[in-house]
């Protein structure tokens, strides 16, 4: 993990033009290439394991329909709750829990991620519908075919790869005209964590996880980067923050991490409970969240300015 220097900025870290922070130096594209091929999905790491409990699965579905809900809203259709169709690309498909809620909403779906092992596991009917290997190679092959799609979605993608910036620039290409990308990091040096670390209740930047993550986002920064890159946000809305369970010493996860499963099963509870008041409250909540930069994770939907 990292440590403070003296000017507060944690060692291992630059910042960056829009304020968001990235590994550096960076692993080298070898390492990181045999990370995920031989480690991430196989070893659990990140939001991935080799098996889900059947809330576990409950909730990754209801996440799955939030940010159908937030697309259909963030495209400009009538009816949040329904996706407006047409065809859509999942750019670290992963294990293809989003995938298969976008199929059955009526969405043309593709896939690309870089191991095939999390889709095999869970969603091996998408298998012939994606594609393996390096993202760049794969988007660049799409777009010098003339491939267009009408949504691109990338979910925990943009932390990990060796330069985002890269990786956006190939996207407006991809987008149909009034496309939207749908995109979600971890809210990280979010103004809780910070807090939390100023108040001495967590003694680490404990986010901070290369090789897993090279780069580091919050609502202000992914917003900057993404206005910069030529996007226009039209809508953003955040997961539960469960970070708040660090301000009391009976579930701070970081100080005591067995109370970590407890927390795990209280947010899954608490966000079930709080969906079944209706998707229309339950992103209108989540939309909330995102305007304080509060949420473990953000989600922004943009389309080309």
């Amino acid at each position: 993990m990292s440590r403070d220097n003296s000017e507060g900025e944690p060692v291992g870290l630059a910042v960056q033009a829009d304020g968001w922070r990235r590994v550096d130096p960076s692993p080298s594209a070898d390492d990181l290439k045999a990370f995920y091929a031989g480690e991430y999905f196989q070893a659990s790491h990140g939001t991935y394991a080799q098996a889900y409990s059947d809330t576990e699965i409950e909730h990754r579905r209801l996440l799955a329909r939030l940010m159908l809900a937030a697309i259909a809203e963030g495209r400009g259709g009538p009816n949040p709750d329904k996706a407006s169709g047409g065809g859509l690309l999942e750019i670290g498909c992963g294990e293809g829990w989003f995938l298969a809620a976008a199929d059955a909403a009526g969405y043309a779906v593709r896939g690309l991620d870089f191991s095939q092992d999390g889709l095999s596991r869970f969603h091996p009917q998408f298998l012939d519908r994606a594609q393996f290997g390096d993202a760049f190679e794969i988007l660049d092959g799409l777009t010098e075919a003339g491939g267009q799609v009408d949504v691109c979605v990338m979910e925990h993608v943009l932390e990990h790869v060796a330069d985002p910036q890269a990786l956006l620039a190939r996207l407006p290409r991809l987008l149909s005209p009034g496309g939207v990308l749908a995109i979600t990091v971890p809210n990280d040096f979010s103004p809780l964590q910070l807090c939390a670390r100023e108040a001495g209740v967590i003694d680490r930047d404990f986010w901070v996880a290369p090789p897993q993550h090279l780069n580091y986002f919050n609502a202000e920064t992914l917003t900057a980067l993404l206005t910069r890159m030529g996007f226009a946000v039209t809508l953003g809305f955040a997961s539960f923050p469960i970070d708040w369970f660090l301000m009391h010493p009976g579930s701070n996860y970081v100080a005591d991490p067995a109370a970590g499963k407890a927390a795990h099963r209280a947010r899954l509870a608490i966000d079930l409970v709080l969906a079944g008041q209706g998707m229309e409250a339950y992103l209108g909540l989540a939309k909330a969240l995102f305007a304080c930069n509060a949420g473990r994770s953000l989600t922004v939907v943009a389309k080309v300015a």
